[in-house]
C-alpha cells in the first residue's frame, strides 16, 4: 500500500480533475465518485473540499511564522540525520524519500491554508454558517484526542460556554427550531461538564472546575433571562424549564381550577396556585394570552374571564412579567348548577 501522503495526493488529483472536467453543477461538498474507498484519507479529502468552497480567509500570521521556523529547523537537521542513518538507507530508497517529502510538503501547505479556516470557524456561533460544521468537527477531534479526565472536563466547559453565544444568535421566531435544538445541546453540555467533574478525584483540578461550573450556570441564567423577551411563547416555556434546571427561581403551578358560571352570563373564575407567581402575571388558556387582570394572594392567582362554552381547557398557564412561563394540563373543571347558584357540578378533572 502507498504511504498516506501519496494516497492523499492521488485522491486530491482525482478530485481536482473531477471538479475541472466532469462536474457542471454548482460546487457542493459531495465527493467525486470512486470505486475504492480509503478511510484514512476520506476525512482529509472532505476537509479539502470544504476549504475549496469556503470564502477567502487569511492565514493566522503567528502560525505561519511558527510553521516556517519549524520547517527550517527540520531542514537544518537533515544533514546530521543522513550522516548517522546511511546504513539504513537501503531500506528506504531515495525515490520514496522524495515522494514522502513532497507529500509532507503538501500536507504542510494544506495545514497552512486550513489554519485560516479553523481560526475563523472557532468564532462561528450560527449553525447556518458553513464553517459551523468545521467547528463542531474540530471540537470532536479535540475531545477524542484528550485522554485526561480534567482535560475533557475543560473541553466540556469550553463547548458549553460557546453554546451560549449560539443561543444569542438564534433567539428570534424565525430560528425557533434551531433555538430549541441549541437549548437542548446546552443542557446536555452542562450536564456532561458536571458529570465529568464528579468523576475527578479531590484536588486542585476538581476545585477549579467546580468553580467554573458555578460561574457557567450563573452566566447561563443571565443570558437566558436576557433572551426571554425575544422569544415566542413555546420557546419561553422551554427556556423557563432550562432556567429551573440551572437552579433559578421560576414559576411552578401546583393546582389549577376553573369554575364556570352560567347566569347571569357565562364567565369563569380561574384559580392558579403555585410558587414564584408574580403580581401582574398574564393568563394563558390553551397557549393563548387571555385579557384579564389577576389578583394574587397567598400564592394563588385568581382571574375572572368570559367563557365561550361548557368545554374545559386543555392547558392553563401564567406568563410572569419577567417573561418566565408555567403551564399545566392537570385542571379541575366545574360548572355552577343553574338551579342553585351556590352548588357546583364537577365536569372533568384533566
Amino acid at each position: 500500500m502507498k504511504p498516506l501522503p501519496d494516497r492523499l495526493n492521488d485522491r486530491l488529483e482525482k478530485q481536482n480533475a473531477f471538479w475541472r472536467g466532469e462536474r457542471q453543477a454548482a460546487p457542493s461538498y459531495s465527493s467525486a465518485p470512486s470505486v475504492d474507498i480509503d478511510p484514512e484519507v476520506a476525512e482529509l479529502t472532505v476537509l479539502a473540499q470544504r476549504l475549496k468552497t469556503a470564502p477567502h480567509l487569511q492565514v493566522d500570521p503567528g502560525f505561519a511564522q511558527r510553521l516556517e521556523a519549524r520547517i527550517l529547523a527540520h531542514h537544518a537537521l537533515l544533514p546530521r540525520r543522513r550522516a548517522t542513518t546511511v546504513w539504513g538507507s537501503w531500506l528506504f530508497p531515495r525515490f520514496h524519500r522524495t515522494r514522502l517529502a513532497l507529500g509532507i510538503t503538501l500536507l504542510c501547505l494544506l495545514l497552512v491554508g486550513t489554519m485560516g479556516t479553523l481560526t475563523a470557524a472557532a468564532q462561528v456561533t450560527n449553525p447556518n454558517n458553513p464553517l459551523y460544521g468545521v467547528k463542531s468537527w474540530v471540537q470532536s477531534v479535540q475531545y477524542s484526542l484528550t485522554t485526561s479526565a480534567a482535560g475533557r472536563a475543560e473541553l466540556n466547559w469550553r463547548t458549553a460556554h460557546d453554546q451560549l453565544k449560539t443561543l444569542t444568535d438564534l433567539a428570534d421566531p424565525t430560528h425557533a427550531a434551531a433555538y430549541r435544538q441549541a437549548l437542548a445541546d446546552l443542557d446536555q453540555q452542562i450536564t456532561a461538564f458536571a458529570q465529568s467533574i464528579h468523576t475527578l478525584p479531590a484536588g486542585q483540578d476538581k476545585d477549579s472546575l467546580s468553580k467554573k461550573l458555578v460561574t457557567l450556570k450563573a452566566d447561563a441564567r443571565h443570558v437566558l433571562r436576557g433572551l426571554l423577551p425575544r422569544l415566542a411563547l413555546s420557546e419561553k416555556l422551554l427556556t423557563t424549564d432550562e432556567l429551573g434546571r440551572l437552579d433559578d427561581a421560576v414559576p411552578h403551578i401546583s393546582s389549577a381550577e376553573v369554575i364556570v358560571s352560567l347566569h347571569p352570563k357565562m364567565e369563569a373564575t380561574i384559580s392558579i396556585a403555585g410558587k414564584n407567581l408574580q403580581s401582574g402575571a398574564s393568563l394563558l388558556v390553551n397557549n393563548q394570552l387571555v385579557a384579564s387582570n389577576g389578583s394574587l394572594q397567598n400564592g394563588t392567582d385568581v382571574f375572572m374571564v368570559s367563557w365561550p362554552g361548557t368545554q374545559p381547557p386543555k392547558t392553563l398557564g401564567i406568563l410572569n412579567p419577567d417573561g418566565t412561563v408555567a403551564q399545566t394540563t392537570t385542571i379541575t373543571f366545574t360548572i355552577a348548577n343553574a338551579k342553585s347558584p351556590n352548588q357546583t357540578m364537577p365536569v372533568r378533572s384533566i
